[in-house]
């Protein structure tokens, strides 16, 4: 892999690039449509596949004071990319000084002047530039004065709409989990630190290991009990359910991230973990007692293993 964090000094560096340019939050099935989309071309062109992208979402200097969660981080944003088949990845910080640039300026200065793209592809409704201004209209007018040929590639419909980012945080928000995983095309993840909790979990019957998200950008699932799988540092993987709310239970009123690990008394405090979720198995609930919890929480197990396999099965 090789990840480029400036735009190239000379035109040489690549052979008959072919790029696309985007955010990528996600890797969601629409945009493996396009990356499938040039790699194909790439080869067809004897080109290199180029895929230009950015340190942080957009919109943080677009709409700073709403930023928006994200589905990946940059690390797993490039990983994606990179695991995806595509060797060349040119990663941007988006500036404010970007931000104003007009469509025709980046245009002729980057994928021109120094990227020497021959080959854009771009997705049914990707825009770029100040205002978005530089649409599918805008590149292929463009294209006809300098020769770069566009390559425009339609939505990815599931539930008869487009699979978009905004749609698949919205899924996740809202504790559908599953559905998102089937619109990115993987299982959501969220990595944290393991940090002291009350020590309830212990007390009733299921040790729990309260996790601080590493990036604290990341979107947090909707309140519910997970089906999940817990992966260590060293390769390690287990399985487990997984907690997110406020313990209406005992009427706290901090919403917190706890995992029951299933098969493990480990003390790993300070560690971090990745938890991948599969499925919602309930609704956080209030109950009358502790013992209640403690019953419905023994439940919750079965219906995780009958979901997931035994225990062992993941060691």
């Amino acid at each position: 892999m090789k990840i480029y964090h400036h735009l190239p000094e000379h035109k040489n560096l690549f052979v008959n690039p072919v790029a696309t340019i985007g955010t990528f939050d996600g890797v969601h099935l629409g945009h493996r449509k396009i990356l499938s989309a040039l790699l194909e071309a790439s080869r067809e062109k004897s080109g290199d596949p180029v895929v230009i992208t950015f340190s942080s979402h957009p919109r943080k200097i677009l709409n700073p004071e709403l930023p928006t969660k994200i589905l990946t981080t940059t690390e797993e944003k490039v990983n994606a990319i990179y695991n995806f088949g595509i060797p060349n990845i040119i990663l941007l910080n988006f500036t404010p000084h970007m931000a104003q640039m007009h469509a025709i300026d980046f245009y002729n200065e980057i994928l021109i002047g120094r990227l020497d793209a021959k080959y854009l592809v771009v997705g049914y409704d990707h825009a770029f530039g100040k205002n978005r201004e530089g649409d599918y209209d805008f590149l292929t007018e463009l294209s006809s004065k300098t020769g770069m040929e566009i390559i425009r590639i339609e939505e990815e419909d599931r539930y008869e709409q487009p699979v978009s980012s905004t749609w698949i945080r919205r899924e996740i928000e809202s504790g559908n989990i599953s559905k998102a995983n089937r619109l990115l095309g993987w299982r959501y993840t969220l990595a944290g630190t393991v940090i002291p909790g009350k020590g309830r979990g212990r007390v009733l019957g299921f040790p729990t290991a309260n996790i601080n998200p590493v990036n604290q950008d990341k979107i947090i699932p909707g309140d519910g009990v997970y089906a999940v799988c817990v992966m260590f540092e060293n390769g390690m993987k287990k399985k487990g359910m997984l907690n997110i709310g406020t313990n209406p239970t005992f009427s706290d009123d901090v919403r917190s991230i706890e995992v029951n690990i299933f098969d493990f008394s480990d003390s790993i405090y300070g560690r971090v973990i990745t938890v991948e979720f599969h499925e919602l198995i309930r609704n956080e609930i209030k109950f009358e007692s502790g013992t209640k919890l403690a019953e419905q929480m023994e439940r919750d197990k079965y219906s995780v293993m009958q979901l997931l396999g035994a225990p062992d099965d993941s060691t």
